[in-house]
């Protein structure tokens, strides 16, 4: 039985008291010394208006000694959510200790997340990770209790309100989102629940027809503990993976149940021009046919992380008379039936259309795999975020949790367990090497999760391919590329040949800055850093924090990032209308 003194409670509060007491006497190298010498800080918009991550007591004394000065921390409190308050991480053998904390600045409320490990009897117990997040902005706190509509209405009817408001968003927006998918839905949620006007523009007849134009066979890779909507939890009916038609219906619904100001069948009418005296976009939106002329303060890029498609340099397409498409073209296979059927690219989609034409009645089907592929079983991928998501948890635990970790932290985590990885799919890889695939997990064995934010695609999730592959149903094609056309197929880079009545490219999309180009133009693109992928401190670049150009920003990533990251990005453009920022930097207080 533990002793008193050994429970995490006790344990986290011996720490935590030297934590505050660092923190509050602005002590950098006193904060600095009750880390592990691995360990990591996490600066999320408290310090600095952006978003840090710092290794080991060097990095993270000199990061305080620049910034904590500036800066008067105060009311450090241990968390009271029952589902955070200090104890052993049940993975960890009671290796680590998992706690929160609440605190303040002069002008926010704060929250952080801290790990606790022991790796030496002599050193006791010192921090793995703490990160600090910025929560909310004193006196503009996110609404938690339901909105009373009547006392707002003053006895009008309900929809005479939902159109004033609507009204207010069209006529004077100080924020524009482009793109009405499942990130900009929920940034604007939470724009609006912040007490900013916000308009979001999409070019689609109907919301959610971004997924309902997609190939009839697409669901979800990711279980819906992974990928429900903030404010807005799913039925207890629904289903694991989502089907593409289901999540079409629920973004059109979602915007109707938070009362959002889109307009559908709109887009840019010509490139934004950025007004430097009154800080403000002078856009025309081409509404319908009808073009309409706002100033937004701010425009939230949101069109997706991959844009155009990347269709692949092949020669000689006029000799070819089967058929050619790219993925995005591409609904479904009963076309294709006793046909030879090429599909070039060895991502989710490539599988999902391989998959397809066998169950089609393909006479051959053959993916292209022009390098290597990193495949994971979904299963794992299931139970692997049930470990930050688990059943019974709030899932805003979880997006917590998960949210105040660094993914250079995880980065560096997968990296030394690689091993367990390759463990964990040793049948299912298998199978694809039988087959003639070329397999890894990552450029350094980072496995596929970190690939989703380091270049968003070469890896799927299996959920059946594998076998088709192992059965023959599907070959593999590997090592080459096709270089040209004949009339009746590919020619390759080592002078093969392969026969073909359907050529699917399933050869990616181009990225969203590169593809934003035509959106801005050159002038505001080039003004702006890269967006997508990991920073050298391994947080995410360009999105949810500044891009570079002022009143200019890009959301992107998956159900998470727009559910949780959403918040940091509605603060930094509330903080800058209550004037708390100046050319990126905190105000002084």
């Amino acid at each position: 039985m533990s002793r008193p003194l050994d429970t995490p409670p006790a344990i986290f509060q011996a720490w935590f008291s030297g934590f505050t007491a660092a923190m509050t006497a602005t002590d950098p190298d006193g904060v600095a010394s009750l880390f592990l010498p691995h360990g990591w800080f996490r600066d999320v918009l408290t310090l600095t208006w952006d978003f840090r991550a710092l290794r080991g007591p060097t990095k993270i004394s000199a990061y305080l000694k620049d910034h904590l000065p500036l800066l008067t921390l105060s009311n450090f409190q241990p968390d009271a959510d029952p589902f955070l308050l200090p104890h052993f991480v049940p993975e960890s053998n009671q290796g680590t200790i998992e706690a929160a904390f609440t605190y303040e600045t002069p002008i926010a409320y704060g929250r952080g997340y801290v790990q606790l490990a022991k790796t030496a009897p002599e050193r006791g117990w010192s921090a793995l990770l703490v990160c600090m997040t910025l929560t909310d902005l004193k006196g503009h706190e996110e609404p938690r209790d339901p909105i009373d509509w009547e006392s707002e209405a003053q006895g009008r009817p309900y929809g005479e309100l939902v159109a004033e408001r609507h009204g207010r968003n069209e006529r004077d927006p100080h924020v524009l989102i482009i793109g009405a998918g499942q990130t900009g839905l929920q940034v604007a949620a939470r724009c609006d629940r912040l007490g900013i006007p916000t308009l979001l523009i999409e070019q689609s007849e109907r919301i959610g027809d971004i997924w309902r134009h997609r190939y009839d066979s697409l669901a979800l890779h990711t279980p819906k503990m992974h990928h429900f909507f903030l404010y807005q939890p799913f039925p207890e009916s629904w289903p694991i993976f989502t089907p593409r038609d289901r999540l079409a219906d629920w973004l059109e619904t979602y915007a109707i149940n938070q009362e959002l100001t889109v307009w559908p069948k709109s887009k840019l009418a010509r490139q934004p021009i950025w007004d430097h005296t009154s800080q403000r976009w002078n856009v025309t939106v081409n509404r319908g046919g009808t073009p309409m002329q706002i100033r937004p303060a701010h425009i939230v890029v949101s069109t997706g992380v991959l844009g155009a498609p990347q269709h692949p340099d092949i020669a000689d397409r006029h000799l070819f008379k089967g058929i050619t498409m790219h993925g995005c073209q591409y609904k479904n296979a009963y076309p294709f039936k006793d046909k030879d059927v090429v599909v070039i690219g060895a991502g989710n989609s490539s599988i999902d259309i391989c998959q397809d034409s066998v169950y089609a009645g393909a006479k051959s089907v053959t993916m292209v795999q022009r390098s290597s592929t990193c495949v994971t079983a979904r299963s794992n991928v299931v139970k692997n975020m049930g470990k930050n998501w688990p059943s019974g948890e709030p899932s805003d635990v979880g997006d917590f949790r998960f949210g105040s970790t660094p993914l250079g932290m995880l980065r560096e985590h997968m990296i030394a367990h690689q091993e367990d990885t390759w463990a964990a799919d040793r049948e299912l890889h298998a199978k694809l090497r039988k087959g003639g695939m070329q397999l890894h997990i990552g450029s350094e064995g980072q496995g596929q999760f970190l690939m989703v934010f380091e270049r968003a695609g070469g890896y799927w999730l299996d959920k059946g391919g594998a076998d088709l592959i192992a059965s023959g149903d599907i070959k593999i094609k590997q090592g080459v590329a096709p270089k040209a056309y004949t009339s009746d197929g590919l020619i390759f880079t080592d002078g093969s040949k392969l026969k073909a009545d359907v050529v699917v490219a399933a050869t990616g999309y181009k990225y969203m800055r590169e593809t934003s180009v035509a959106l801005l133009g050159a002038d505001v693109i080039d003004r702006t850093g890269q967006v997508w992928g990991l920073d050298a401190e391994g947080e995410l670049s360009g999105t949810y924090r500044p891009s570079g150009h002022p009143g200019l920003w890009f959301a992107a990533g998956d159900f998470f990032n727009g559910r949780y990251m959403s918040k940091h990005l509605a603060l930094q453009i509330k903080a800058r209308q209550l004037g708390y920022i100046n050319d990126g930097q905190r105000a002084s207080l």
